[in-house]
């Protein structure tokens, strides 16, 4: 699994390079086949690359998009790129050469917000869109790949692992206590709180958003337990 990152300061405060620099460098172990970081004013974007895919094996991340500006980080894997490919009208162009973090770009730009009703596969992803100056963030429906995450009065801070999030000085280092609890006493049903007071999971099938009006999550999929497949 790749490594994902990013700040930002709903205030409009740039983002130090040097911040955004330690958080990737402690994602370092998972993505050995490169590294990259984007920044613009107050957000910033990092990414550390595995090569999962026969399309992931010319990607470059964090990307930009040429037609909207909006700007991904992903760790992610499709399965439904066939699917995605017609219904995005780029069917006729090379698939091999369109990486899953660019079918998931796309997706945003023509769903929004609901593109990961659409999505099919493991996926945690993080869209800086300039447009809406807001910062979208989704989950796979089964939590698969890791999405944490800091809500600070000062900043936001998102990384593929805890780790990550404590590279940066704003982020707390206090002891969870009730999770512990929960912890010693085999309750896992919280898929939101952690070890780390005010470090938190975005829940499996959830999506997050976050701009100069708030943070807002919501859950884009339920089970439907009377559903027949």
């Amino acid at each position: 699994m790749s490594g994902i990152a990013g700040l930002y300061y709903p205030d409009g405060r740039p983002v130090d390079p040097a911040d955004l620099g330690r958080m990737a460098d402690v994602l370092a172990h998972r993505g050995p086949d490169g590294a990259d970081v984007w920044l613009d004013g107050p957000v910033g974007l990092a990414h550390r690359m595995l090569h999962t895919t026969p399309e992931s094996l010319a990607e470059r991340l964090p990307a930009v998009s040429p037609r909207t500006g909006c700007v991904i980080t992903a760790d992610a894997r499709l399965d439904n790129r066939d699917e995605l490919l017609a219904a995005l009208d780029l069917a006729a162009e090379r698939p091999a050469t369109i990486a899953d973090s660019a079918l998931i770009l796309a997706a945003y730009e023509r769903w929004g917000e609901r593109c990961p009703e659409r999505l099919l596969g493991d996926f945690a992803f993080a869209i800086w869109d300039p447009r809406e100056r807001r910062l979208f963030c989704a989950r796979d429906h089964m939590g698969v790949r890791p999405f944490y995450y800091y809500a600070g009065r000062d900043v936001f801070a998102f990384a593929s692992e805890i780790k990550g999030l404590l590279a940066v000085p704003q982020v707390p280092r206090r002891l969870n206590e009730r999770r512990v609890a929960e912890y010693l006493d085999r309750d896992f049903e919280d898929t939101v709180i952690t070890f780390y007071e005010g470090v938190l999971r975005l829940p499996p099938a959830h999506c997050l958003t976050i701009g100069p009006e708030g943070i807002d999550v919501w859950a884009y999929w339920t089970l439907d337990p009377t559903r027949d497949v």
